[in-house]
Formats: structure tokens, sequence, C-alpha cells
């Protein structure tokens, strides 16, 4: 009988030890190479983000890689087991990089999933109204001291990001003083309904604080809400200077705290804003020039220039608009080894006109 139950015992034993691992080889075997689906950066800071992709029951490992946007190297940092995203750290501020993940099946690199480009900058609370078409702004207007205005006329929106425009862009000195803005409001505009407050995120921390308030009209039953505001001195310190800082701009028919949540009335807009040490160095948008370019970029000591027929002497400036060096462009090529590592901007000062781009030292 003890026989018996010892030899029963040991053949249940076997049996399930067989379908155990016949599950685990179906799965494994049932995995697959298939592209990642829904690939996402969010959580977006200078220096950090975070990318994420559908999870597929069935694979359990991943593969990450990212790099600036261009002929750079990847960079492709350990990604857990059973983790369908991955924190990414140490990038570069005011840059665009590229990311995208693939699926490992038995030892078996799957198909890169479509390439997903995010810019490292501050991110903002949201803000809108429910209702535009009772009362809107039709016109902002920014008159910088020392350099030039901005005018953005628009239509009635709920919210309108004009951050991509660079025909909308604000240049703004440090330590400047009596800059102007003006706010033209349409619709139904009374003492009841008619807050006007425009915030610039100077200590560039992603927050619309009090202090950094430089326009607050409330109970105006004019249809031009005016300011005057100074610039910090040395506002947006800790190597922020080259990204851009928001400007938000609410009209609304009740106070809306710290530039964030949705109210009934109005209208929410937002622009980038540049703040440099130089006058005229913000000028023209920093331009870049389709034809002239620096590379690579990140570079650790020579720079090469495309789109020039001849040699251009050109100036170097860091990120507070310092000039740092001059020269000029020898074979289309220009030397930074004495550079620390940092953000800078390289003017080419042409015939006609100036072009202005930015490069990182490495």
């Amino acid at each position: 009988m003890t026989k018996n139950l010892l030899y029963l015992f040991f053949a249940l034993f076997v049996f399930n030890f067989h379908q155990s691992k016949n599950k685990t080889e179906k799965y494994e075997f049932f995995c697959n190479t298939l592209a990642p689906a829904n690939v996402a950066v969010t959580n977006i800071s200078h220096t950090e983000a975070t990318v994420s992709w559908a999870d597929d029951p069935t694979t359990s490992n991943y593969i990450v890689q990212y790099r600036p946007v261009g002929n750079f190297p990847w960079s492709s940092p350990f990604t857990p087991p059973n983790q369908n995203f991955l924190s990414l750290s140490g990038l570069m501020p005011c840059t665009a990089y590229e990311v995208q993940v693939a699926k490992i099946c038995n030892n078996v690199q799957g198909s890169w999933s479509t390439i997903v480009v995010f810019n490292t900058k501050l991110n903002y609370c949201t803000s809108e109204s429910a209702n535009s078409g009772i009362m809107h702004t039709t016109n902002v207007t920014v008159t910088p001291s020392g350099n030039a205005q901005m005018v953005s006329n628009s239509t009635a929106s709920l919210y309108t990001d004009y951050r991509p425009d660079a025909s909308r862009r604000v240049y703004l000195l440090w330590d400047s003083v009596n800059n102007g803005i003006s706010v033209t409001k349409n619709g139904v505009v009374s003492p009841n309904a008619a807050f006007v407050t425009a915030w610039i995120d100077f200590n560039a921390n992603g927050i619309f604080e009090t202090s950094e308030i430089i326009l607050n009209s409330t109970g105006s039953s004019s249809n031009i809400s005016n300011g005057q505001f100074s610039v910090p001195s040395l506002a947006s310190v800790g190597g922020n200077i080259s990204c851009a800082v928001t400007m938000r701009v609410v009209f609304s028919n009740t106070a809306v705290a710290n530039g964030c949540g949705n109210f009934a009335y109005g209208e929410v807009e937002d622009y980038d804003v540049y703040l440099s040490a130089e006058s005229n160095l913000g000028i023209n948008d920093w331009k870049k020039d389709n034809e002239i370019l620096v590379y690579p970029n990140p570079t650790s000591d020579i720079l090469q220039v495309s789109g020039i027929s001849s040699e251009l002497e050109y100036t170097i400036y860091n990120e507070v608009g310092q000039k740092i060096s001059k020269g000029k462009t020898n074979h289309k090529k220009i030397n930074v080894n004495h550079l620390t590592k940092g953000i800078y901007f390289i003017q080419f000062n042409g015939k006609e006109n100036q072009v202005r781009l930015k490069f990182i030292k490495k």
C-alpha cells in the first residue's frame, strides 16, 4: 500500500513538473517581437523625462534607446524586467531628443517603435475657460525695454499655446525696467468680469508665483488693460537661460490663482519668453538660418560649419549673454576645445545679416 502511494505521488509530481515546464515554454514561445504600441514621453523637465509604452503581458523584457535629435550615438540604459516605463535623467536642457522602444523575446530583440521626439523644457499647469464667446482676448502686446516689440492678434479660443510660434516670442533683458504689456479684451467687459492677469516664470521653476505677476487688472471697464514691469537681475539662473520660460495671460470672469485651473468665461494664452543679459542678442529670434548649421552638436572640440561659401567672422556668447571669444572660421571649422562644458551661442556676422545658433560643449 505504502509503495503504491509513493508511486502515485511520484507520478503526480512528474506530471505537474512537465505541465509547469510546458506552460513556461508556451509563455516564452508565444511572446512576440512586434514594436511596442503607445510610446509616450511625460514628466518632461529641463533634465529629465519618463518614457512609457503599452504593456504586453507575454513580454517581460524591453530595451529603450534615446539620443539628441541628429546623428548622435544612442544611449540604452538598463530597463528593469516587467516594467513598461523608464525614467531618463541627465538630459541636456533646451534640447530635442528622440526615443524608441523594442521588445526582447527569448533573447531576440524585436522591431523598434516609431521614434517619439520631445523637448526638454519646463512643464506648466493647465488652465482654460469653458466659454470664450462671451469674452475673450483679441490682442496681447509686449514692448520690451531695449528689444523688439511682440504683437499678438488673435481670435476667440479657450486656450492657445503660442510658444511654438517664433513670431510671437518675447525677448527681455535682465534687470530692465519700464517693459510694457497691454491686453485688449472683447465682449462683456465690466467690473465683475474683467480680471486680466499675466505672469512670467522669471525663476524658471515651472510655477506662476505672485511675485511674478506683471499685469493685474481687476474690475476695469476699459477694453484695454496696460501695465509696466521690471525683469529681476539674473532671472532664470541655474543654466536655464537658453530655454524659454512661459508668459501666461489670463482673461477671466473670476480670479485665477497661480495661473492654474479652469473657469467659466474668458481665455488663456501662453507665450515663450527669452531672457538675455545683452541688448539685441535676442532680437530676430536668435535666428537659425536654414542654410547655416554647426555640427556635431554637442561637440567636444571642433565645430564644423556648413552652408557657407567663404570664411565668416563669429562671436561666441555664454548662456548669460557674455562674450567669450571671437574669430574667423578656418576651412569651415571652429576650435572650441578651450571652452568649458555648457551651453553657448555662436553669432556669424555675414554681409547682409547675422545668424545666431546654439551649441553645447561637452
